[in-house]
């Protein structure tokens, strides 16, 4: 990625987050992920539900 941006984000009242930031190695990625009042199962099928949202080649 050769632009970096700075995002604020209230999270307080957030049930989880997922942050997906470039790897150390090419190709590689780093992710940051909490959840509180949220089940592993819940937050993967969130998650599901958000990425079949999205275009599968990255246009949106």
């Amino acid at each position: 990625m050769s632009d970096t941006t700075i995002t604020a984000v209230d999270g307080t009242d957030a049930l989880a987050f997922v942050i997906i930031r470039p790897g150390a190695t090419e190709g590689g990625v780093s992710i940051e992920a909490a959840a509180k009042g949220l089940s592993k199962p819940a937050a993967a099928y969130v998650l599901r539900q958000v990425a079949d949202m999205w275009d599968p080649e990255g246009g949106k």
